[in-house]
């Protein structure tokens, strides 16, 4: 399997309109990453999808991206799945500081997805509506980029409901908070179905982008969803597994760290949780700000936590 050149790792910039807008939670080189899977490594014939839009910044570039791909068919679209409401999170509070003083709590935000993705319209359609009822069935996908995950019901669905369309051999999936570790149900599912994926880069600003190799059976697809109910050391296996993983690939592994870290505190052992951030900081230190931007700030939560 030829695997073309991995551009994003030398060249941001087709990303930097998106960042000097600021309308979007998304690094310079994930967003680039987005662009060039789009041009370069899709089909151009088969549809791509989005869990999680925001304000349109992945889809301007994913977009744009499948636009310039020269195999692009003209049908195929980046299907683009959000309620777009500011409910959730830090969303308001982020459209306030960044687009509109003004936005409310809870307020509709499709028009600024809608002008941030105004000229790569023809390649998008839009899904609007509650991720907990959403589902696929437009058949085989060439990527499916994840920014939903953000609990186990959400994370559940994305295993169940979408990643069964992923096209086995060339099919990729973007994990965009796989390098948080407030989300460790990500890490137990992915380290479950390790041994269907490919590493193809195991860190684009906050993503990890897999190429899956085997069709996952549904039952795997199911148990990888297992999180509340999960024993905490079955729990902790899967994300060794995933470390295992990382180092077979030398990929920095200090996120997954703390996801272990986590664990550890969730199974009551908040003095292997606390020992367990301390060595990671001391062997990476507190970080570059530039690449490094939410390390000591996701050590100390972590920290907090026990």
């Amino acid at each position: 399997m030829t695997t073309p050149p991995m551009t994003w790792r030398e060249d941001q910039r087709v990303a930097w309109p998106m960042k000097k807008l600021g309308h979007a939670q998304l690094g310079a080189r994930e967003g680039a990453m987005l662009y060039y899977l789009a041009r370069d490594w899709a089909s151009g014939a088969r549809p791509m999808v989005e869990l999680g839009s925001f304000l349109g910044g992945s889809a301007s570039l994913t977009g744009a991206g499948l636009k310039d791909n020269p195999l692009w068919d003209g049908k195929a679209k980046l299907h683009c799945f959000d309620i777009f409401e500011a409910k959730f999170g830090n969303m308001a509070e982020f459209i306030r500081s960044r687009v509109d003083p003004d936005f409310q709590e809870g307020q509709n935000f499709q028009y600024l997805f809608d002008a941030q993705t105004a000229e790569v319209a023809d390649a998008i359609e839009v899904h609007r509506g509650d991720l907990m009822e959403a589902s696929w069935g437009g058949g085989e996908i060439d990527l499916l980029f994840v920014d939903i995950a953000k609990t186990p019901d959400l994370n559940r669905i994305t295993l169940t409901r979408f990643l069964p369309a992923l096209s086995v051999g060339t099919g990729l999936l973007v994990n965009q908070d796989f390098h948080n570790p407030d989300n460790p149900w990500i890490h137990t599912s992915l380290g479950f179905l390790s041994g269907y994926f490919e590493l193809v880069e195991p860190r684009a600003d906050d993503s990890i982008l897999l190429r899956l190799v085997r069709p996952i059976p549904p039952e795997a697809l199911r148990e990888a969803g297992r999180f509340e109910d999960l024993p905490d050391d079955e729990a902790m296996n899967r994300v060794n597994r995933l470390m295992s993983l990382l180092r077979q690939n030398d990929a920095d592994t200090r996120y997954v760290e703390l996801v272990r870290a986590r664990l550890q505190i969730k199974a009551g052992n908040a003095a292997a949780g606390r020992a367990t951030v301390d060595a990671a900081l001391a062997r990476y230190g507190e970080g570059d700000p530039k690449t490094d931007f939410f390390w000591k700030r996701r050590c100390d939560s972590v920290q907090a936590l026990a």
